[in-house]
């Protein structure tokens, strides 16, 4: 059972996930739970709410995130980190704190949308995708991302004759980039249509592959 963390309203975001209790550096918090699985044309059989919960496994599938984790709202300036399904303190966490996570640490989207974290570091539009992150951000999030990001960031750093290294934002398979507004949720839609600072991550359209989100 989840008891260190609350969900709470977190205007203008929608609902927020909430410390009950200050965590260390490094702290476990607690542990997302998946619901359905699914593949990119099921999620259109889904309900309007679990299809903004949704999380990216792999390139072809996602998961309808669960209560709280599908509350976790994105920040650019993150205080949370995801490793699979946990959620540890990327910094220290006071009580009563919002918990927030950097949907595009598991993204490849080429979409844009406009971001409401509000922090320092945030330009206010975001490209959905963790190689759209700065190459030093990229190397810092590389240890927590899951293996298919790992896989396609080796890939795409073997062509330059790069053992290990930054790599640039691109696509696995092209298609225009297009800039959205975003909403609410816990993930760029998750990723997706959502508001990048709110609810689940955000995630872009589908019917287009991805390229690269809780």
């Amino acid at each position: 059972m989840i008891t260190d963390v609350v969900v709470r309203d977190a205007p203008p975001k929608g609902k927020g996930v909430f410390a009950l209790r200050s965590f260390r550096k490094g702290e476990f918090i607690f542990r997302r739970r998946h619901g359905r699985v699914v593949s990119p044309r099921q999620e259109a059989q889904l309900s309007a709410e679990d299809g903004r919960h949704l999380t990216e496994l792999d390139f072809d599938r996602s998961a309808v995130l669960l209560p709280p984790g599908c509350y976790l709202n994105h920040s650019c300036e993150p205080n949370a980190m995801r490793s699979g399904v946990k959620v540890f303190a990327w910094r220290a966490l006071r009580k009563g704190e919002e918990i927030t996570i950097d949907y595009r640490l598991n993204a490849f989207s080429d979409v844009r949308s406009r971001c409401r974290c509000g922090s320092r570091n945030c330009a206010g539009i975001v490209q959905w995708s963790f190689f759209a992150l700065d190459p030093k951000r990229q190397r810092r999030y590389l240890p927590y991302a899951p293996d298919f990001i790992r896989r396609e960031y080796r890939r795409r750093a073997r062509p330059a004759g790069l053992k290990r290294g930054p790599v640039v934002c691109g696509q696995v398979n092209a298609r225009p980039a297009s800039v959205t507004s975003a909403g609410s949720r816990g993930g760029a839609r998750q990723l997706s249509k959502v508001s990048p600072s709110r609810g689940p991550e955000p995630r872009p359209a589908r019917g287009r592959r991805r390229v690269a989100r809780p």
